[in-house]
């Protein structure tokens, strides 16, 4: 082939697999290794060895040439996490993916490859072509990296933005929480604390609000409160100081993340501020290992209600 039909046919190849070849493909196809060697750097950008890019390096080039560089890896940890949409993770140059199986030596550079011996099929997804670990098997992953309360707040992230159910996610647990497999005990840490589908007794939550409050000589409260905007049948608070117009109400759920609590929990408020009442809200976690914040934040609050009152 002259010159001119070896780069028709570079393009050709090119445009029917992602801007992205191999020196095999090219071979295969009648490029000669010399007429490779000599566009290198012109018509093709060596992404690794034996691997070319045509066209501007992109980021979807770029994880298109790892992976056909490792053609048994599927993109993972960070880098997966950006492509389902995480936006609880920073950005990063730098490309994760993950090999089933043995270790191999090779090294790409701006590539970090994983290892592992557990990559069942349930575990990968397409994304715009391009093979992933799906959302769950990411955040696993990623459990190895971030610490318990990390982990904690991409996992309710994902399950807010609805690119995972808590189904989903505890079926992935399940499966990947061993004893010995490290971030397993941060990750069941961080599933305990948001999966867990058995509420708090609204009726414990309330008496240890009340004993912490009676322990910092807050101010008269009125529990279970029926205020100016009662029907009759909604509207009741747990805790409130009427003649500051402050309202504390307790969530008992671990996990807080169903759609209807939202909408029924901004309601109430809504209909409290409408009336110039302010409301506070209180979890399980905060009222038990942060109670000195929850005491904090009333007392300041009470007193700036009443000293706007006046």
């Amino acid at each position: 082939m002259n010159p001119t039909e070896v780069d028709a046919t570079i393009l050709t190849m090119a445009a029917q697999h992602g801007m992205v070849l191999t020196k095999r493909q090219l071979e295969a196809a009648g490029v000669s290794r010399s007429q490779i060697h000599r566009r290198v750097g012109r018509l093709l950008a060596s992404l690794s060895d034996g691997v070319y890019a045509i066209g501007p390096i992109t980021d979807d080039v770029r994880l298109r040439g790892a992976l056909v560089a490792l053609p048994q890896a599927v993109i993972s940890h960070g880098t997966a996490g950006l492509r389902h949409g995480l936006s609880a993770l920073p950005s990063s140059d730098e490309i994760s993916v993950l090999l089933s199986g043995q270790r191999t030596r090779r090294q790409i550079d701006g590539v970090d490859i994983h290892f592992t011996r557990w990559l069942p099929v349930m575990d990968m997804t397409l994304v715009a072509g391009l093979r992933v670990t799906t959302v769950e098997r990411t955040l696993c992953d990623l459990s190895i990296r971030y610490p318990v309360s990390r982990l904690r707040h991409l996992i309710e992230r994902a399950i807010l933005d609805r690119l995972t159910t808590t189904t989903a996610m505890q079926a992935c647990l399940l499966g990947w929480c061993r004893r010995g497999r490290p971030g397993s005990a941060s990750l069941r840490r961080a599933g305990e604390l948001l999966l867990d589908s058995q509420p708090v007794p609204r009726s414990e939550l309330e008496r240890r609000a009340a004993a912490l409050f009676r322990r910092a000589h807050l101010p008269p409260w009125v529990e279970q409160y029926r205020p100016p905007w009662y029907d009759g049948i909604r509207g009741v608070v747990d805790i409130a100081w009427p003649e500051a117009r402050l309202i504390v109400e307790l969530d008992g759920r671990r996990w807080h993340a169903t759609t209807q609590a939202h909408v029924e929990d901004r309601r109430r408020d809504r209909l409290a501020a409408e009336h110039n009442w302010l409301t506070l809200r209180f979890g399980w976690q905060e009222i038990v290992e942060r109670p000195d914040l929850v005491v904090d934040e009333c007392r300041a609050a009470r007193r700036s209600r009443l000293q706007t009152a006046d």
